[in-house]
């Protein structure tokens, strides 16, 4: 098998950890690909880019410790481009930065297997721009070394010379080296660099865990110890470390160093966290479910095809409309045939999904929830009939209450499937580093799925007072009482708009009190 086959693999910078910084190139590509080898540290907001029907592996997850596991990571990438398939190695950060990029490229050169480099923002960059931190300066740095803080295990010598690297005349960026800080100070010392030079660290460079620290070089190991810094962190040295914090642009933001952790649906939460990020705020996005179509369309597609006959459809949900209209679509159904019905929508997010099909909504209740649709609907759907395009998991409310004065068709347009085991692991780890502000709660289900996964790491905060919950509604608050939580923020808007404002405000006043 050669150039010939078919096959082909993308190396992909995944970038230090915001999904936003990953490019366009990757993003595109992660789209179009057979097969996705991941990076333990890749974002899961990245990972649920990917299509569900591409095959999903984790590096780490292959057999062997970590010098042994990148012989069969390659074994994997050549079998299946060499299958014709289209392979993509998603690292984090650069791919050739660091990365161990060259040593799984060389393989497929020796292979004469097809690949594409597709760079990615490094961590360096990424700590610079998150925090406000120059790593050049017209007044200071015309030079920039980027440096690996953990040779490869076994050499015999070293390519880093302490001498000319302690001389250096600009920015050193260190990575991999809060393990190694001792090494990097004495080094760094003994070879004529001034102890008090200045030093910053940062940990987790963009993530909402991301933790700063700023020393000198003489203190370098001792701060590392204190502050608690963990990998993947880098080590920067030189005047720009005194820059740490003085352009802190996203602390002057409304939500700025505010840690807030939202549960939606899978892939939902997007619009809701770039909104608090834009504020200032730090996201951590937990997937409360994943969203499926149907095994079996039959029940929905036999609703459809009479879809005149009915005088009203019903959507409890955005997920509703999509999957509904994607199957009204798919079947090849002329709109026309829904211009006699009116339609009602829980709430305004349902009604602006309904807008993406261009179909407006005749009925938003002012109560976003079941039992404000339930009044809503109540007067004008007597004796009508009534199709509910709904969860396989939803609340029965609805249609019980409705059955009693109209006739109600309910079809099942989607399935709720549980959050998946390495998200919740790599959640809890984040939440476990750093402290939870507000919990962001938009559904009755969602709470309980949160509190079910997550509630052992978020327990002490909320019973402390330092993490607020906050309910999308007050049928959400009610959930969360029965889960055995009192103090329940709810905002006056049903909405996630209601929920921001909500937390500006409450964390407006508790900076302010900081200030008194």
């Amino acid at each position: 098998m050669n150039e010939d086959s078919g096959g082909f693999v993308y190396f992909i910078g995944a970038g230090p950890g915001d999904p936003g910084l990953l490019t366009i190139r990757g993003q595109q590509l992660l789209l179009e690909v057979d097969i996705v080898i991941f990076d333990r540290l890749v974002s899961p907001q990245i990972l649920q880019m990917i299509p569900e029907s591409t095959q999903k592996i984790c590096a780490e997850s292959l057999p062997g410790c970590h010098p042994e596991r990148i012989s069969v990571l390659v074994d994997l990438m050549l079998k299946n481009a060499k299958n014709g398939f289209k392979v993509a190695r998603l690292k984090g950060g650069d791919p050739l930065l660091f990365g161990r990029g060259s040593e799984e490229i060389e393989p497929l050169i020796e292979n004469r297997i097809l690949f594409e480099i597709v760079p990615g923002v490094t961590a360096a960059f990424g700590a610079s721009a998150h925090c406000g931190m120059p790593l050049t300066h017209r007044g200071f740095s015309s030079a920039v070394a980027f440096i690996t803080g953990h040779e490869k295990e076994g050499k015999t010598d070293s390519f880093l010379n302490w001498s000319e690297i302690a001389r250096f005349p600009g920015t050193l960026v260190f990575y991999m080296g809060v393990k190694r800080a001792h090494v990097i100070q004495s080094n760094l010392i003994s070879q004529g660099m001034k102890a008090d030079t200045p030093v910053a660290i940062i940990s987790d460079a963009t993530l909402p865990t991301q933790k700063n620290a700023v020393s000198v070089l003489d203190d370098l190991t001792n701060t590392v110890a204190k502050e608690n810094l963990h990998p993947p962190a880098i080590i920067i040295i030189g005047e720009a470390a005194k820059y740490l914090g003085r352009w802190d642009w996203r602390g002057k933001l409304p939500l700025g160093g505010a840690s807030i952790l939202i549960s939606r649906p899978k892939g939902q939460a997007d619009g809701f966290a770039d909104k608090l990020k834009n504020l200032g705020a730090n996201v951590f996005q937990f997937d409360s479910m994943a969203i499926k179509s149907p095994d079996d369309w039959s029940s929905v597609d036999r609703e459809i095809n009479q879809i005149s006959s009915f005088d009203w459809i019903v959507f409890t949900s955005a997920n509703g409309v999509e999957k509904f209209f994607n199957r009204f679509v798919h079947l090849g159904v002329d709109i026309r045939r829904i211009s006699a019905l009116k339609i009602a929508c829980v709430g305004p997010a349902t009604a602006s999904a309904l807008k993406q099909f261009h179909v407006q909504a005749d009925l938003v209740p002012s109560r976003h929830d079941a039992e404000g649709l339930i009044n809503a609907l109540y007067p004008l759907v007597e004796n009508k009939k009534v199709l509910l395009a709904r969860a396989k998991e939803g609340r029965p409310l609805l249609a019980q209450e409705l059955a009693k004065i109209c006739n109600i068709n309910e079809i099942q347009v989607y399935s709720q499937s549980e959050p998946e085991q390495h998200q919740i692991n790599q959640i809890k780890t984040q939440i476990s580093h750093k402290a939870v502000d507000y919990v962001a709660v938009t559904s009755s289900n969602n709470a309980k799925i949160l509190i079910e996964y997550l509630g052992d790491e978020l327990k002490a905060g909320i019973a402390s007072g330092s993490t607020k919950l906050i309910a999308i509604s007050p049928l959400t608050a009610d959930e969360l009482k029965k889960l055995g939580f009192n103090e329940i923020i709810c905002p006056v808007e049903f909405t996630t708009n209601g929920i921001t404002a909500e937390i500006i405000r409450d964390y407006g006043e508790k900076k302010q009190t900081k200030v008194n």
